[in-house]
C-alpha cells in the first residue's frame, strides 16, 4: 500500500520534472492547471493532504494534451452529501469528512467496485506525482518497532535522494528534464462540487500485489507507470475500462526502476515536515527472538 509520500518540488519545477513528448514527438513541458485545492510542498504528505496529478486537458477544459492539477489524496466517493435540487446536483458538507479509506485502490478489485466504476467509466484516470513514498517494514512480533522505508525513483548517482541540494533544476528541448526523477504512480480521480461553488478534485492511487522487488517490505505496491507510451495510454479517455485495466495488469516493476533506504520514525508522524523526514538513517536494532 502507499500511506505517506513526499513531494517537495514547487509547481514550476514540477513542470519540468513531468515532461513529455506532444503529438509532434516534440518535448515539452506541462502546464499547473488551476484547483480549488491547494498544493503545499512537503516531505511527509498524508490521505486527505493534497499532491500533484496529470490528467488530460479536456477534463478541465484546458486545450493542452496534459496538465498538473492539485488533489486531495482520498478520493471523495461519487455519493457523498449528494442532493439533487431541480435539475442539477448540490453537493453538501465538508468533502474531507468522508469515512471511507480511499488513499488506494486495489487493482484486482477496481473495476467491479461501486465506489471507483464512475471515474473509471467516465475516464477520469490520472497519474499521481511524487518524489518518493514511505512504506514501513513490521518487526518479527506486534511489539517490535516498524522500520519506516523511503522509496524513490532510480536517480543518476550525482543525484542523492535525501539531499536536494544534488538536485538540478534544468530542462532544454534537447535534452529534457535533467533533475531529480519522480516517481509517477497511476490514479483515478474524482470531481465533487461543494456548496461554495468550488470543484475539488481527488483522487486514489492503484495498488498491485508486490513481486520480489519489494515484497520482503509490503505485500503491496503502487502501479507505477515509467514508459511514456504506457502514461499516454493510461490518460486517453477513449480507452476503455477493460482495455486500461489489461494495460495495468501487464506492467511490471524491476530491480532497477527503484531504490530505497531507511529513515527516522519520526515520519510516523504525519504532522512532522521537517527536511530529514527522508535522511538516510540508521536502520532500528531490532530484537533476536
Amino acid at each position: 500500500m502507499c500511506g505517506r509520500a513526499a513531494c517537495s518540488l514547487n509547481p514550476e519545477t514540477l513542470c519540468r520534472a513531468c515532461e513529455y513528448e506532444n503529438a509532434t514527438g516534440k518535448r515539452q513541458t506541462i502546464s499547473w492547471t488551476k484547483s480549488d485545492v491547494e498544493y503545499v510542498p512537503s516531505t511527509n504528505i498524508g490521505p486527505k493532504d493534497v499532491l500533484p496529478c496529470i490528467i488530460a486537458g479536456s477534463h478541465c477544459g484546458e486545450e493542452n494534451e496534459r496538465v498538473l492539477c492539485a488533489m486531495m489524496w482520498s478520493m471523495i466517493p461519487p455519493w457523498h452529501e449528494q442532493k439533487k435540487l431541480k435539475i442539477s446536483f448540490c453537493f453538501q458538507g465538508d468533502y474531507k469528512k468522508h469515512s471511507l479509506s480511499t488513499h488506494n485502490a486495489r487493482l484486482e478489485n477496481i473495476k467491479n467496485s461501486k465506489l471507483y466504476n464512475s471515474p473509471l467509466r467516465n475516464g477520469q484516470r490520472c497519474i499521481i506525482i511524487c518524489e518518493g513514498y514511505y512504506e514501513w517494514k513490521a518487526g518479527k512480533t506486534k511489539k517490535d518497532t516498524k522500520q519506516p522505508y523511503y522509496i524513490y525513483a532510480n536517480q543518476r548517482k550525482e543525484i542523492e535522494a535525501d539531499d536536494p541540494s544534488t538536485w538540478e533544476d534544468k530542462w532544454s528541448e534537447q535534452d529534457g528534464w535533467q533533475g531529480f526523477k519522480v516517481l509517477k504512480m497511476a490514479g483515478i480521480f474524482n470531481k465533487f462540487k461543494t456548496k461554495e461553488d468550488k470543484m475539488i478534485y481527488s483522487c486514489t492511487i492503484i495498488t498491485t500485489e508486490a513481486n520480489s522487488v519489494l515484497s520482503w517490505l509490503h505485500n503491496r505496491v503502487p502501479l507505477f507507470i515509467n514508459k511514456e507510451q504506457d502514461l499516454r495510454l493510461w490518460l486517453n479517455e477513449k480507452l476503455s475500462i477493460d482495455e486500461a485495466i489489461d494495460k495495468l495488469n501487464k506492467l511490471t516493476l524491476s530491480e532497477d526502476d527503484l531504490n530505497w533506504h531507511t529513515v527516522s520514525t519520526r515520519v510516523n508522524n504525519v504532522l512532522y515536515k521537517n527536511e530529514d523526514c527522508r535522511k538516510k538513517t540508521k536502520a532500528i536494532d531490532m530484537p533476536d527472538y
